[in-house]
């Protein structure tokens, strides 16, 4: 389980580099895109929950808030992978340095939440949790197995 959600992030963090640099490279986009699907389910279906929840959130896309989502984007994804690489070369350093930096991120995430009400944000900080205590579970491990003498590389 441990592995699996490790690639996940190493994954997870190549997608925010790329998405935080499409924003970067491409401003308004997020917003127009939005504006421009909502417009087309509402033609289709006037109370379509979804479109309706669309519009609404693209409402609150400003310039602002896309510098700030491209920035953040590119600066988790690459917190993300260089954790990731360390954990997967079971460097003993990662386990901490990964808590630590996902830690931050979900205080700041949490933040967030508390000015936008971000449903999207809060999921997020969930799988950030889940991943933190599977990050903490696996360090203990490696801890038990080097205490025992057992190394690393054996396990």
């Amino acid at each position: 389980m441990f592995d699996v959600a490790v690639a996940v992030k190493a994954f997870n963090g190549v997608l925010e580099i790329a998405g935080g640099s499409f924003l970067l490279l491409k401003p308004g986009w997020l917003g127009s895109t939005a504006d421009a699907l909502a417009a087309s389910l509402l033609t289709q279906h006037p109370a379509n929950w979804f479109a309706l929840l669309i519009d609404r959130w693209s409402d609150g896309l400003t310039a602002d808030t896309e510098r700030f989502a491209s920035t953040y984007l590119i600066a988790h994804g690459v917190a993300k992978l260089f954790i990731a690489w360390g954990l997967i070369r079971e460097k003993l350093w990662a386990f901490p340095t990964a808590l630590v930096v996902f830690g931050l991120l979900i205080l700041y995430q949490m933040y967030r939440v508390a000015h936008t009400h971000s449903l999207t944000l809060a999921l997020l900080i969930a799988i950030d949790i889940v991943v933190c205590y599977l990050i903490w579970r696996e360090y203990g491990f490696r801890r038990d197995d080097i205490d025992a003498g057992v190394g690393i590389a054996n396990r």
